[in-house]
Parts: C-alpha cells; sequence; structure tokens
C-alpha cells in the first residue's frame, strides 16, 4: 500500500509560527515606512509652503514705500510671547502715471489715538475725479458691491497712519474693518502715534495708506485676512536702520534685540527714512506629531527676539530666514 504524504501537527505548528513571525516582520516594516513617509510628506510640505509664501512676502516688502512717503511704507507689531504682526503699503493699487512726488496718501481726519476702532474721514492730496478712497485716480476694489472699482481701500487689509511733517511721531497701523465710497474708512488700530504738541491727533497733515498685513490667525499665516499657508506656527520681523546715513544698515543698528522692542514709534533715532532693511523670519512645522512613538525632540524655534520655549514635542519644524532691502525708502529728499 502507497505511503501518503503530509504534514504533521508539529510540521503544521512550525510552519504557522514562522509564518506569523514574517507577517509580523513585515507589518512592523511597513508601519514603520508609513510613519517614514508621513513625516517626509509634512516636512516637505511645510518646505513648499515656507517658498511660495516667501516668494510672496519678500516681493511685498521689497515695494514698500512705493509712491508712498517714507513714513507709509513699513509698520510693524512687535511682540516677545506671540507672532509679530506685518503691515507694508500696497504698491499693487498705485499707478505712478503722471505722479512725480512719491507724496501719495489721503489726508486723515478723526484718528482719536491709542488702540482700537476710528472711522477716518479721508480727503484727496491731489485732485481726484474718483475721490479721496484712490490714492492715485484709479480705484482698485469695489467697496460696495455695484461692480464699479471705488476705493484703494478694503476690509480685511491693512492701513498704515503716519504724520507726513513729523515723522518721527512713528506709525499706527491697522485693520480696515469698513470702507464707505463717499471718503470714510474704519481702522482698527494696533498700536498709536506719539503725541504731537500735547495732543494725539492735532496735526497739520496725517496721512493713510492702504497695505497689506501679514498675520498668523489659528496656526495659519493670513495676508489681508486670507489664508497663504496653514502650520506657520511663529512669524518675527526685525528692522534695520542707517543711524550714521552711510548708506548701510549694520548689525549694531538693529532693532529687535531683548532689550529693544523690534519696533520702534516715536524715536528720534528711528526715523522711516532712515530705514534700510527687513528682516522676516517663520517657523512651520508638521501638521502632526512624527508617529514613531520614540520621536519627542521637536523644539520650538524661537528667531529674533521671541522667548523661547524649552518644552520637547513630537512635532517637525522648518525656519525660513530672508533679509529684504527696500528700493523705496530713504532714496529721495521729501516736501514738508
Amino acid at each position: 500500500m502507497r505511503r501518503k504524504g503530509g504534514f504533521s501537527l508539529i510540521e503544521l505548528l512550525v510552519a504557522v509560527a514562522v509564518l506569523g513571525i514574517v507577517v509580523m516582520y513585515l507589518t512592523r516594516t511597513f508601519t514603520a515606512q508609513q510613519r517614514t513617509y508621513q513625516v517626509v510628506d509634512q516636512v516637505s510640505e511645510a518646505q513648499q509652503n515656507m517658498r511660495a509664501v516667501a516668494a510672496l512676502l519678500e516681493r511685498d516688502v521689497r515695494q514698500a514705500g512705493f509712491m508712498v512717503p517714507d513714513g507709509g511704507a513699513v509698520c510693524g507689531i512687535d511682540s516677545t510671547n506671540a507672532p509679530d504682526t506685518l503691515f507694508v503699503s500696497d504698491a499693487e493699487v498705485i499707478n505712478p502715471d503722471g505722479f512725480t512726488q512719491p507724496e501719495l496718501g489721503a489726508k486723515a481726519a478723526g484718528y482719536a489715538g491709542g488702540n482700537g476702532s476710528d472711522e477716518l474721514t479721508l480727503t484727496a492730496v491731489f485732485p481726484a475725479t474718483s475721490g479721496a478712497l484712490a490714492l492715485d485716480n484709479e480705484p482698485s476694489f469695489d467697496s460696495d458691491n455695484d461692480s464699479t472699482a471705488d476705493s484703494d481701500f478694503r476690509e480685511g487689509a491693512g492701513a498704515i497712519l503716519f504724520d507726513f511733517a513729523n515723522p518721527e511721531r512713528g506709525r499706527a497701523c491697522g485693520v480696515v474693518t469698513d470702507v464707505q465710497p463717499a471718503n470714510q474708512i474704519t481702522v482698527n488700530f494696533a498700536n498709536s502715534l506719539v503725541a504731537f504738541n500735547g495732543s494725539i491727533h492735532t496735526t497739520a497733515d496725517l496721512r493713510v495708506v492702504p497695505a497689506h498685513v501679514y498675520q498668523i490667525v489659528n496656526g495659519n499665516l493670513e495676508r489681508d485676512g486670507l489664508v497663504l499657508a496653514p502650520d506657520v506656527e511663529d512669524f518675527q520681523v526685525a528692522y534695520f536702520y542707517d543711524l550714521n546715513e552711510d548708506g548701510d544698515a549694520d548689525d549694531n543698528e538693529f532693532a529687535g534685540a531683548a532689550d529693544e522692542p523690534a519696533y520702534v514709534a516715536g524715536s528720534d533715532d528711528w526715523e522711516p527714512s532712515e530705514l534700510r532693511e527687513v528682516r522676516l523670519n517663520f517657523v512651520t512645522r508638521s501638521r502632526s506629531e512624527d508617529a514613531n512613538t520614540g520621536f519627542q525632540e521637536g523644539l520650538f524655534e524661537a528667531t529674533e527676539n521671541r522667548a523661547a520655549l524649552t518644552a520637547n514635542d513630537g512635532f517637525r519644524r522648518r525656519v525660513h530666514t530672508a533679509t529684504i532691502r527696500l528700493r523705496n525708502v530713504g532714496t529721495r529728499d521729501l516736501p514738508v
């Protein structure tokens, strides 16, 4: 009688055990690779966000001050325990044809000073058929949704207020919350001008210009209220001035050390015409913590005068730094 082939129970158990070990090993390898892929994908996304945002930011900063007085070029809100906020004049709304003096900027009345909301009544510096809300006679935005552009200011964007005759008073900047085509805008100011002759608002020539505003809201970097990039953890700005008037901004002129706020308003040492460079720092991080449970080496990246945090976590971070020289500030003498 022929003997039938087959496996004994012991052989079968050994085979099952070996197969289980192989499957477990492959599963662990696949899981580790998947986690690594997720980390690499998120880090790559953070780097791409940095490159895209940096290009736009650098372009806006480079064009700051285009056809407007130096006092309206750049304004910043500094913080040592939160992200900074940056305002730069909006060059996109200005057509320079016919204008030879960088004097554009609507005259403003109704500024009360301090932080908070003010309704400003604007008067055109130059005769304008389109009204005071258009600096160059050509409005860019439709503020009342009637399909016709009527303003260079828009809700959600920024505004920079300055004293044209007394630039040492600093700058006040805020977000535009309402635009009335009649020639009024409402601005929620985040800082204040320095008082002049005992008064915060009495002056011969307060002016306001439209601006782009960059700020972090709920972990997103926004420009004029629109999200540019998610998962941006911090945004810090430093300002370099030419105090000795040699045309260059030196390290010892850096306004961002721990004992000096990054933005100084109203100091004689910080004339807007002396501003030469702006340094931008922003930190992006992965959407979620590293899935590899052994990684707990993530650390908050503090730049400029931002206070450091010491607690480690599982997030991966990238830092982007760019220093931009201003093309339109401090390059000409303005009439007073």
